[in-house]
Formats: C-alpha cells, sequence, structure tokens
C-alpha cells in the first residue's frame, strides 16, 4: 500500500517532533544497568534502585517502592553510556504518577509481604525499593517470607509512621498492593509528577548517576 503523499508527509513532521525532544542526552550512567524482564521481577536491579531513588527524593519520602512489572525495556545499559528522555520514558511508558502516602510499618510489611509473594512466578509485584533493606525466604509461605525489614538502618517498627512513595496504579491496589491504601496522602492524588518526569529531573540533577545493586533486597542465606 503506498502512503498518502500529504498524510506521510505529516507523519513525518510529528515523528521529527517526538525525536527532537526524546532524544536529548539528560546525563550519564557511571555504571552498567540493568532492566531485564527477569530480573526487575525477581531480585534487586540498578535501574530499579535508580527509579525507587528519584521517586523518594522526589517526595522526601523514607522509603519508595516501585514495582517491577512498571519497568518495561528488558535491556542493559553499558557504563558510561548517555541517557535519553528517550530511554527513561521507554522504561516507563504506562503515564504512571508519583504519589506520596504516610501507612504504619505494619501496613509497609504486609506491602512487601506482597511484593515477594510470587517470586517464583516472575509476577510484576516484585519489589524495587528505596530507603530501606528487605531479607525474605523465597521458600516459606506466601505472607510470611519477609524475615528483616531495615528503614534507614533501623527495624522496621510495626506501629511507627513512614512516608511511602508509590506510583498511583500500586496505591489504587494494582498488582495485588491492597495493603497500601488506606492511608494519609500527602500529596493530592492529581498533583504528582509522571514517575518517569521524576526520573528524568533526578538524573539531569546529578548530570552523572551511579546506580548499583547494594542489598538493598536479599534473599535468606545468601
Amino acid at each position: 500500500m503506498t502512503p498518502d503523499p500529504e498524510t506521510q508527509a505529516k507523519v513525518d513532521a510529528y515523528k521529527k517532533q517526538l525525536d527532537d525532544k526524546l532524544n536529548v542526552v539528560i546525563g550519564t550512567s557511571a555504571t552498567a544497568m540493568d532492566s531485564r524482564r527477569n530480573v526487575v521481577r525477581g531480585s534487586e536491579s540498578s535501574m530499579g534502585n535508580l527509579i525507587a531513588d528519584a521517586m523518594r527524593a522526589a517526595t522526601g519520602a523514607d522509603v519508595a517502592i516501585m514495582n517491577g512489572g512498571g519497568i518495561r525495556a528488558d535491556r542493559t545499559y553499558d557504563a558510561g553510556v548517555s541517557l535519553t528522555r528517550r530511554d527513561i520514558l521507554t522504561e516507563l511508558p504506562f503515564g504512571n504518577v508519583t504519589q506520596l502516602t504516610e501507612i504504619p510499618g505494619s501496613q509497609l510489611l504486609a506491602a512487601l509481604e506482597n511484593g515477594v509473594s510470587h517470586v517464583e512466578d516472575g509476577a510484576g509485584r516484585f519489589p524495587q525499593v528505596s530507603g530501606m533493606t528487605v531479607v525474605y525466604d523465597p521458600t516459606a509461605p506466601a505472607g510470611k517470607r519477609i524475615t528483616e525489614v531495615k528503614v534507614g538502618g533501623a527495624a522496621l517498627d510495626p506501629a511507627k509512621l513512614y512516608k511511602v512513595a508509590v506510583n498511583d496504579y500500586m496505591l489504587g491496589g494494582g498488582d495485588g498492593y491492597t495493603s497500601l491504601g488506606g492511608g494519609k496522602l500527602i500529596n493530592d492524588t492529581g498533583a504528582g509528577a509522571l514517575v518517569a518526569n521524576d526520573v528524568m529531573a533526578y538524573v539531569e540533577k546529578a548530570g552523572t548517576v551511579k546506580p548499583a545493586v547494594e542489598g538493598r533486597i536479599k534473599v535468606v542465606g545468601q
């Protein structure tokens, strides 16, 4: 089928506008990064750490959780790579918004239990986190897998209120994260920035980022 010349010209013009905006370099990663599907849905990921760190920085949260299934580029990045707006939007294509809620540690623990409850299935609920460390046992029954959580180096307090940055999909119960609901919303539900925009701003401000797998999520005995 031969494209209509006038329509094709308009398509090409719009494509150029997109390319001009999306192919802009926003910073550099000094370290290699990994967003492959099996990684972000089953273990700590350097790309997941970058995204969660950006969400926490943007909101001033104590901790942040990003569902691995929301990270979509399924690729690796070499150390020293230049990052573009297109790279970040390819990783985060869904238009999710960063939200800040305040919930007790008991609900945060329940959210993390949900996050690792289907790790053996490669489920998208697997958590990428910032501001905390998590140890879990994948051989234990779902709902009883978390063996240790520390926030800022201190043991999680079930009764303490924590400010938690998440995306609006998770806050609404997506990927089974119903325990994130019912807290005090610190930002208006319509006032958050796109998660992708928070990551772009974080990279642009830093100039050079150095995300790495650093033991935020561990399996018992490893």
